[in-house]
């Protein structure tokens, strides 16, 4: 147990080890059967758990399997960017790789799921929309909405491409603030002709 776990109270470690199970459960069955063959129902029997229960922490199959938050932002992380002092693009690619939760070791097993199931692309790309709105919208009060909006786009496109599974195929961990400067600044390369 680290040290954030024991400050943490039981009922929060619960529902994230629940959370974690179903997941992990949907995991499996979308890698063992495939996305189009398993049900909510499978998921609960595989989690143990109730189906009331599974809606209680993800919308959908795709959600669970994905490990998607219901709220992309937790109060915490927006109040970090808000007080922070840094360079807009730092904070913006902080909070954009914040964006990317869930367990390290699960991002092949995604990437490799996303390669066959084009659903989960779909809904990924939808849930980001949400999120990238969200993000604009904080971005905003720290800077204009055009400079926001740019700085958002580049941060979104970074973490789009770090989420491909043809891009970059060695790039299987998390999409760090620092893995996101760096493809932001190939985009900028790129867009420039310096490439």
């Amino acid at each position: 147990m680290d040290e954030l776990d024991e400050v943490r109270p039981l009922r929060e470690r619960k529902k994230d080890l629940t959370r974690r199970a179903i997941h992990d459960a949907a995991m499996a069955l979308a890698l063992d059967r495939g996305f189009a063959k398993m049900t909510v129902a499978d998921i609960c029997a595989g989690a143990g758990i109730s189906e009331r229960t599974f809606f209680n922490y993800f919308p959908t199959k795709i959600a669970a399997v994905l490990g998607l938050p219901e709220a992309p932002l937790s109060e915490a992380q927006e109040r970090r960017f808000l007080e922070g002092a840094g360079p807009l693009m730092d904070d913006v690619c902080e909070l954009v790789a914040g964006l990317a939760g869930g367990p390290e070791a699960d991002i092949p097993r995604v990437k490799r799921l996303m390669g066959f199931e084009p659903d989960l692309l779909a809904a990924l790309h939808q849930w980001s929309s949400g999120a990238r709105k969200m993000v604009i919208s904080l971005v905003e009060r720290r800077t204009t909405p055009e400079r926001a909006r740019l700085a958002v786009s580049l941060a979104f496109a970074a973490l789009m491409l770090h989420a491909d599974p043809e891009y970059a195929t060695e790039t299987t961990g998390r999409a760090t603030p620092a893995r996101l400067r760096e493809t932001i600044a190939k985009l900028c390369a790129v867009g420039m002709g310096q490439d």
